[in-house]
């Protein structure tokens, strides 16, 4: 089979003449020489940026101040001292900020108690009012930390664009047009209400977003991509120059790390252990009283879900010292760890 290439072709400014190529699926384009920005066989487009923070030596003394602090809460502080920072890249990711009127409805329910005493509650709510979504101007962003960065944005900063405030820096080219934009600002205000509601309820039976956009601004905001080595493995930290904020940083798993989690693990393991352990005392003695109460003989059921429980958790938390990497988040805690106590046993409550 062969491979997909993506196409180039030579374009050159209609302001300054000079060269430079477009992509296949470049939509909007910016002359990288003069800053003159329109669309692919159309007009010119006015558009805005948001000015940088930071500088390569600036953002460099961040991410070092950021690497201790979060170092200190999750593999140990010590792995600082052998950390060394490459050269920081900083990318205009372009992006288009849309607003409109929005309108929104769900209903769910939530389980409250348990056995006999369970019962449902519903949950029903609607909302409307102003909206405003920041949307990547990029059709396949696999970007580092690219989500984080999108939710970072703020209004306020933004003005107009001039080629001089990129520092040189490459200026990314959109692939999406204005109409795009909106439909993608709906989805994605939409998957995130999605997600803050199933935490909120136990089943989402219905969920509806209805979106008017009314304006949408092409902009281009400032990415940064530190990376460094440790012990000869290569790490990242993706960085918002429009807010001065780390956005989400990779940690190498240290001894400490590994440490923590075979501890954890053994925790959990000795529960489940103690529990089996019981198991068979416990119903003796149950045999022996020859209870007629059909609830008494929950008991052993329930304290073989917990002792199964505790045993499975016990192997998903172990499986976090096998890893090569943990994902943090500006508050130096890790992202999503599907491998800590808690979110395992979530995972096999099925939450």
């Amino acid at each position: 089979m062969t491979a997909k290439k993506t196409r180039i072709t030579q374009f050159r400014c209609k302001k300054c003449n000079a060269p430079y190529p477009l992509g296949a699926d470049d939509v909007i384009a910016t002359c990288p020489y003069c800053g003159f920005t329109f669309e692919i066989g159309g007009k010119e487009i006015k558009h805005l940026i948001i000015p940088n923070k930071f500088d390569k030596k600036s953002v460099k003394v961040a991410v070092t101040k950021w690497l201790e602090f979060a170092a200190s809460k999750s593999v140990g502080g010590g792995v600082v001292k052998q950390i060394e920072l490459e050269e920081p890249i900083l990318q205009w990711i372009p992006i288009f900020r849309v607003t409109g009127q929005f309108e929104s409805y769900h209903f769910g329910v939530k389980k409250e108690g348990s056995g006999d005493s369970a019962r449902h509650i519903k949950i029903e709510d609607r909302d409307s009012g102003e909206l405003t979504e920041w949307v990547i101007a990029r059709r396949h962003a696999a970007t580092f930390g690219i989500d984080e960065f999108i939710l970072s944005l703020e209004d306020g900063r933004a003005k107009n664009f001039e080629i001089d405030l990129t520092d040189g820096a490459p200026v990314l080219n959109s692939e999406i047009d204005e109409a795009d934009a909106s439909k993608r600002a709906h989805k994605s205000r939409m998957d995130r209400e999605r997600v803050e509601l199933l935490d909120k309820v136990d089943k989402l039976l219905d969920h509806r977003l209805n979106l008017t956009p009314e304006t949408s601004t092409y902009t281009h905001a400032p990415y940064w991509l530190v990376r460094f080595t440790y012990q000869k493995g290569t790490f990242r930290v993706a960085v918002s120059g429009a807010t001065g904020e780390i956005l989400l940083g990779e940690l190498p798993v240290t001894k400490r790390y590994r440490i923590k989690k075979w501890f954890s693990s053994l925790f959990l393991l000795v529960g489940s252990g103690l529990l089996f352990q019981v198991l068979p005392y416990l119903l003796l003695g149950l045999f022996q009283g020859s209870s007629s109460d059909g609830d008494v003989w929950m008991i052993p059921v329930i304290m073989i879900a917990a002792a199964g429980l505790l045993w499975s958790a016990s192997i998903i938390v172990l499986g976090g010292a096998l890893r090569y990497e943990v994902e943090v988040n500006t508050e130096g805690k890790e992202r999503g760890d599907k491998f800590s106590i808690t979110e395992a046993i979530k995972k096999l409550g099925g939450k």
